[in-house]
């Protein structure tokens, strides 16, 4: 097909109603072909294409949701994921940390910082919470703490919802009781005080803070895309984040982990095979196995475990995490994924079973970053039409 029959960046966007950078979203997504003019620097779309496109974000199906999603916040490949076009991996290797990766994902690289009102009411309302309350209830307080303390939440423009972004993550480590006294420049040194009892070494702190930048976001994982249809209905930061605390809390999601931790715990009272032995004879699948992404090896397991493995290195308990995982490996078809490699973080720092819930801080980056992308677009657009069936017959009774 000859140039002049093909439309260019700005025609096809047009057509579809959709910014530019949406447009080669969803050429990266391999939901559009574009190709080079003969000067090999403009794009152009087959409008064919863009007329087919249009129409499949703009059916409506009964019962099936055919919006479109195009984000250039993450891409996930077998090989990997990236935060705006940088390899996860690399930036983990070049020693950055949560809160340049949150602005990152963000587009804002203003400072970080948070009221000391902030955190004084937050930390009021915590102690008067019993101590062992669920990491994640308390995250959900502090969020609807910060929430009912800021009359200014339902401003949607993109600095302030990055304010309430940095916001949320700060008051949700402000707010944790700290175990005890220790450094305190990074969010993740804040966070490794409020869950482990032991100072921890540069190197175990280290680790957390990489945690968090792996599991910052994960592309349109089911938190994301519940904060996503929350954004399309144009909720606040706060309740966003609600909803994707919801989300996550799911024993298939963010709390994949304390099933990992509890695994460990067997396996150090009873012996690695035999724990595992019992879960395969119980017909209990082994926790922290298998991604429908990575079939071969998750990377972010990859890149955590040799972190843990610098961190604590010659423990006892780092051989019982190491004989799991060579036996995952000998019997398994599917490779241990990034929880299995949380769940040893936690339990290795002595932290409570359910401190992986941390997944959720380090996710909140992701969802901020989701809402702002999904406010660009139409409104309402995961508005879906239930499919009706049958009504179950009434018999007579007996």
């Amino acid at each position: 097909m000859p140039d002049e029959r093909r439309l260019t960046a700005a025609e096809a966007a047009a057509r579809l109603g959709v910014k530019r950078e949406t447009l080669y979203a969803y050429v990266s997504r391999g939901v559009l072909t574009r190709t080079l003019s003969l000067d090999g620097k403009t794009s152009l779309f087959d409008p064919s294409d863009i007329d087919a496109l249009r129409h499949r974000r703009h059916r409506s199906v009964p019962g099936e949701v055919g919006t479109l999603i195009a984000s250039s916040i993450t891409t996930v490949t077998d090989a990997g994921h990236t935060y705006r076009g940088r390899s996860v991996v690399d930036l983990v290797a070049e020693g950055a940390t949560f809160e340049q990766i949150a602005n990152l994902l963000w587009n804002d690289d203003r400072p970080w910082r948070i009221d000391p009102a902030d955190v004084a009411q937050l930390r009021a309302v915590h102690a008067t919470l019993p101590t062992d309350t669920p990491l994640l209830d308390r995250l959900r307080i502090s969020v609807s703490v910060l929430s009912a303390t800021d009359p200014m939440r339902h401003n949607l423009t993109p600095t302030a919802v990055v304010d309430a972004g940095r916001r949320i993550v700060l008051g949700m480590v402000a707010a944790l009781p700290k175990q005890h006294i220790g450094p305190h420049d990074r969010l993740a040194d804040q966070l490794w005080l409020a869950l482990s009892p032991h100072p921890g070494t540069e190197a175990q702190r280290a680790a957390l803070d990489a945690t968090l930048v792996l599991l910052a976001d994960h592309d349109l994982a089911a938190s994301t895309f519940a904060v996503r249809v929350s954004a399309s209905v144009r909720a606040d930061p706060y309740s966003l984040v609600a909803t994707g605390l919801g989300a996550i809390g799911g024993l298939l999601h963010g709390a994949a982990s304390v099933a990992v931790w509890r695994f460990f715990e067997r396996a150090e009272a009873i012996g690695p095979e035999a724990a595992f032995a019992e879960r395969l004879a119980d017909g209990q699948p082994i926790p922290g196995v298998g991604h429908k992404v990575y079939r071969r090896r998750d990377p972010r397991e990859v890149v955590l475990l040799d972190l843990v493995r610098n961190g604590w290195a010659g423990s006892a308990r780092l051989e019982t995490i190491e004989s799991l995982r060579a036996l995952i490996d000998e019997h398994l078809s599917a490779p241990p994924n990034v929880d299995f490699a949380l769940g040893a973080l936690t339990w290795l720092a002595d932290m409570h079973r359910g401190a992986g819930e941390l997944f959720a801080i380090a996710r909140t980056a992701g969802w901020i970053a989701h809402a702002l992308e999904e406010f660009t677009e139409p409104p309402l657009r995961f508005r879906v039409e239930a499919r009706p069936t049958a009504p179950r017959p009434v018999l007579p009774e007996d």
